[in-house]
């Protein structure tokens, strides 16, 4: 399968994008992209959360991989954002720490689920197949009922 990955604003006007990774750290980033693009999934980065914003305008991917901590907003900001501009696209939450995070604003901005850094590629990956089929079942972007989120927290 032939995969691509770009970052910032390489990208082509006609890529596509399955996988939206939003992380300022530029060796997690490649090293979760390159894991996704093996996969199979075409894979954009972005290392701040006004070029994501940009990014989710123009290519609406399926499923976006936000740090909360970014340099120029917060990464619930990024999803509010997202979820206004591309409601189908499915997010995840990435982080080191949770500070002020409460999972009512996770809910809130639709959200599948919150992970712990560093990121295990292959759990990442897991978690990805499931908001898949749970999309594909329901036809409703993929998130997770409330009890869910608290296992993450838990």
């Amino acid at each position: 399968m032939n995969t691509l990955i770009t970052y910032d604003d390489e990208s082509p006007p006609e890529a596509t994008c399955d996988v939206l990774i939003v992380e300022d750290d530029p060796a997690q980033a490649e090293e979760l992209a390159c894991y996704l693009s093996r996969s199979g999934l075409a894979v954009q980065v972005r290392h701040c959360g006004s070029a994501a914003i940009h990014c989710v305008a123009k290519m609406r991917p399926r499923i976006a991989l936000l740090d909360y901590n970014l340099p120029d907003l917060d990464g619930v900001t990024v999803a509010e954002r997202i979820k206004r501009l591309s409601p189908e696209t499915a997010m995840l939450m990435m982080s080191g720490r949770i500070d002020g995070l409460a999972e009512p604003t996770l809910r809130k901005v639709g959200l599948y689920s919150f992970m712990n850094k560093p990121v295990r590629p292959s759990r990442l990956l897991s978690s990805m197949r499931r908001m898949a089929r749970t999309a594909a079942r329901t036809g409703l972007p993929a998130t997770v009922p409330q009890k869910f989120l608290g296992l993450t927290f838990g």
